[in-house]
């Protein structure tokens, strides 16, 4: 009985342990994420004040605020306040109320030149939704001044945090360092209203920095639960991420369970505990993952600790390509044959009359275990002529798996995308570039591709007009390579793609399909527009990723050279 108590005791030390882990975890990417969009919108009031001041057109002012608005879903609402106290906003909105302008939350007279402000919460009195503003006040060449106001859609900024979970059920949300209400929330009901697990008395030791630890235990309809908090973000709230106590016991009280119907058994409870022992301190390693190879040594290590196997595979969909990847055995598989294969989110032991994968007989036991995110199945893993003859163990294996590769795949999205155009960036393209090279995948070439006389745009019509002419093109990219290509922007107005084609005469094609697209393509905003053309150079994967950008960029440097708007090939050498 000692030893049964120990056993328990110790599983849920080791599941406190891993969700604390996993909590702090959840907070660094929301903190990484909340400070991309607070320096993209500090970046897009100054270009919009140096818009202004550039000749205090009022017109052309709203008219870049208005495209920049229709272009990003997370902005509500841009204006500019005048010392008059007329305020002038997107879609045709005017206040000339002085007094109604300085009564709104985002008007503060406590305010440094070229400092941003951040309001408190309110709704928007434009679209009714939940937004905090950003205020950009600017010191006029006049003497004079003016705020700038962006309103922040506080819905959608939450809408990829909300895919942030501890031990399933825990969340991530925000409160309001100078209020002491939620600001972000999975129940939109709970926003604005005051915290339950941010007392005043915490929110004050959390503002002074007095708190011993960074830990808030509390009670909320009747369940005791806790919150890892941190507030290294810009947007001064405090971030939190939370579980329950309870689902902690009763995950450790449900694995003690088997220990319990063994207790005839000495031996049996002993190889139960060190079995268990071994998942969770493996599974703590496994909570503060984010690269793919160690995420498979720890899940392998993991899985020869409860069965005996031959092999593992560890698919993971790719929507880019279609297919399900296993990069470390260098497999791919049909999206459609692993939808019809896999019809449920159970873990399945069987043996498979028609395996997907070669190496798995059908005349041996294989387990499949599929890990899922809010519905889509976004991985599987295979173990081979395995002898699992319970699931429970293996299901805390699923769990641990599935977090880990939801954690990654969220925090590759949010550092292998641009912002501003939706491609994938540098980083990503390396990283696609060298395991194509690494599985010797034929018939792969890189192109580089730069705007002509990008900087004449950029002068004659200014930075606004300059990134819709950026996004033009990101999007006549993904209109003229299919989803199976890897687009990407790769610095200022230089792209790249990573494509396939049957030989150089197909590649060229199309690319020079593309350039002419591109020339005759018109960019207008309201009454500015204009033509522009492309420049390209394309080379054939060569044996390293840096070779390849080096010739691609060769053949990209004698196009620009030779009247631009053409498309070059860069020839490998041989001897």
């Amino acid at each position: 009985m000692i030893s049964l108590i120990y056993v328990g005791y110790s599983d849920y030390k080791y599941i406190k342990k891993s969700t604390y882990q996993q909590a702090e975890n959840n907070l660094d990417i929301a903190n990484e994420y909340l400070n991309q969009h607070f320096n993209a919108v500090n970046n897009q009031l100054y270009l919009l004040g140096e818009t202004y001041k550039y000749n205090y057109n009022l017109t052309e002012f709203l008219l870049s605020a208005q495209h920049l608005l229709d272009n990003e879903t997370k902005y509500l609402e841009i204006g500019l306040f005048t010392s008059k106290g007329e305020y002038y906003a997107t879609n045709y909105v005017y206040n000339p109320d002085a007094d109604d302008n300085r009564s709104r939350a985002w008007f503060s007279d406590e305010m440094d030149y070229d400092k941003s402000f951040i309001s408190n919460l309110y709704q928007s009195e434009q679209t009714n939704k939940w937004t905090v503003a950003i205020v950009r006040l600017l010191k006029l060449n006049n003497g004079g001044s003016v705020r700038i106001v962006l309103e922040l859609d506080i819905l959608g900024l939450y809408d990829k945090l909300s895919l942030l979970k501890t031990l399933m059920h825990g969340y991530v949300y925000a409160v309001d360092t100078k209020t002491g209400s939620i600001v972000m929330h999975p129940d939109p009901s709970r926003i604005s209203t005051r915290s339950v697990s941010v007392t005043p008395a915490v929110l004050d030791s959390i503002v002074s920095n007095s708190m011993s630890k960074n830990t808030i235990n509390y009670t909320y309809q009747g369940e005791d639960k806790f919150s890892i908090y941190g507030a290294e973000n810009q947007f001064g709230w405090v971030l939190l991420s939370n579980s329950s106590n309870t689902y902690m016991t009763y995950k450790a009280l449900n694995i003690g369970a088997v220990s319990f119907a063994l207790f005839a058994i000495l031996m049996v409870i002993l190889i139960s505990f060190f079995i268990s022992n071994r998942i969770h301190s493996k599974g703590q390693v496994l909570s503060g993952s984010t690269r793919l190879e160690d995420i498979y040594v720890v899940l392998s290590q993991m899985a020869s600790e409860l069965i005996h196997f031959d092999n593992m595979f560890f698919f993971i969909h790719n929507p880019y390509s279609q297919e399900f990847e296993e990069p470390i055995q260098n497999i791919r598989l049909n999206e459609n044959d692993v939808f019809s294969e896999v019809t449920d989110d159970k873990v399945n032991v069987s043996k498979m009359v028609n395996p997907l994968i070669p190496d798995i007989l059908s005349t041996q036991r294989c387990v499949r275990i599929p890990l899922y995110n809010k519905g889509n199945l976004v991985g599987v893993i295979y173990l081979t002529n395995s002898n699992l003859k319970t699931l429970h163990f293996m299901n805390i294996f699923r769990n641990y798996a599935q977090s880990a590769l939801i954690n990654m795949l969220l925090t590759q999205k949010i550092r292998s995308e641009d912002s501003m155009t939706q491609l994938t960036n540098k980083a990503y393209l390396r990283q696609q570039m060298g395991t194509k090279i690494k599985s010797k995948t034929a018939d792969t070439y890189l192109a580089m591709i730069d705007l002509d006389d990008f900087k004449i745009i950029n002068d004659t019509n200014g930075h606004l007009f300059g990134d819709l002419v950026i996004i033009k093109t990101a999007d006549m990219l993904k209109h003229y390579f299919n989803h199976k290509t890897v687009t990407s922007r790769y610095g200022g107005e230089e792209f790249a793609v990573l494509f396939h084609a049957d030989d150089e005469d197909q590649a060229y094609k199309k690319l020079d399909e593309f350039r002419y697209g591109i020339e005759t393509m018109i960019v207008s905003s309201e009454d500015k527009q204009c033509q522009f053309t492309v420049s390209i150079g394309f080379v054939k994967l060569r044996t390293s990723v840096d070779m390849t950008i080096y010739d691609a960029d060769k053949a990209l440097y004698l196009a620009k050279n030779n009247s631009k708007n053409k498309v070059y090939q860069s020839i490998e050498l041989t001897n």
